[in-house]
């Protein structure tokens, strides 16, 4: 069941504190198979969508990426930009994973964690073929607990 997007851009502007505090982040290893299978270097331009409060962001931008997080929620990417705050490399973009309002072309890897289910496939895909430059890669992570 797919929610709508003006319910999933509001539906955790109560909960900011709780993902700061609790929501595990991502292991480095993530790192070594984004280089290896999608030739991510620190030249790379990441388009981190759904990017919350920059669990993923943070790992991108401490690889020497440079990172949009695209945030449709203005709580949640208020707290991202307060966190990575020291990363020149990170730009917050107001946005959506349908509508990104990023260029044509402009990014190398597309990334999604926990957010994939939020989005419309079919508009998210046009959009992200839509900004991925030629042979770019769309990545979409979930931490399983055990």
């Amino acid at each position: 069941m797919h929610i709508p997007a003006a319910d999933a851009a509001v539906r955790f502007s109560n909960r900011v504190t709780d993902y700061v505090r609790a929501r595990p982040g991502y292991p480095p290893e993530l790192l070594s198979l984004l280089q290896r299978h999608c030739g991510l270097t620190t030249a790379s331009v990441v388009a981190d969508i759904g990017s919350g409060t920059g669990l993923l962001t943070t790992l991108l931008l401490e690889a020497g990426c440079r990172v949009f997080g695209v945030e449709p929620n203005r709580e949640m990417r208020e707290a991202g930009t307060q966190a990575l705050q020291r990363f020149p490399a990170f730009v917050a973009v107001e946005g959506s994973a349908e509508t990104t309002t990023l260029p044509d072309a402009t990014i190398d890897v597309v990334t999604a964690a926990q957010a994939f289910h939020w989005f419309d496939r079919i508009r998210a895909r046009a959009e992200f073929a839509r900004i991925l430059k030629p042979g770019g890669w769309v990545v979409l992570i979930w931490n399983d607990r055990r």
